[in-house]
């Protein structure tokens, strides 16, 4: 039973320890050798992870920079440019009141 407790308290060591790596992360040319063997095992683990995340990016990159993606089945069609600008056709229908109104309006003006 007190082997049990051991390992599962320095289980819970190495993962605090293994987080505080990955929190306070330091380049490997300033890490020194007398740090926890836990803490320099999970900054190469770090390390290598970022490596593999560059190399990725810069390949995506430069496939990204070659080609425009377009949407599939989406068919885009360029038009001449027109010579005149069509004139909209408007139907001016004045309602009952607004007719009134400028009846009254040229009554009073004298038209």
């Amino acid at each position: 039973m007190e082997r049990e407790s051991e390992t599962a308290i320095s289980l819970l060591a190495e993962f605090r320890l293994r987080r505080w790596a990955r929190m306070h992360y330091v380049p490997s040319h300033q890490r020194k050798e007398s740090w926890n063997p836990i803490v320099l095992d999970e900054m190469r683990i770090k390390d290598q992870e970022m490596e593999n995340t560059t190399k990725e990016n810069s390949m995506k990159a430069r496939v990204s920079s070659m080609y425009v993606p377009l949407a599939p089945d989406v068919t885009s069609r360029i038009d001449e440019a027109h010579n005149e600008i069509s004139t909209p056709h408007i139907l001016k229908i004045k309602d009952a009141p607004s007719r009134q109104f400028h009846s009254k309006s040229n009554e009073l003006v004298g038209e």
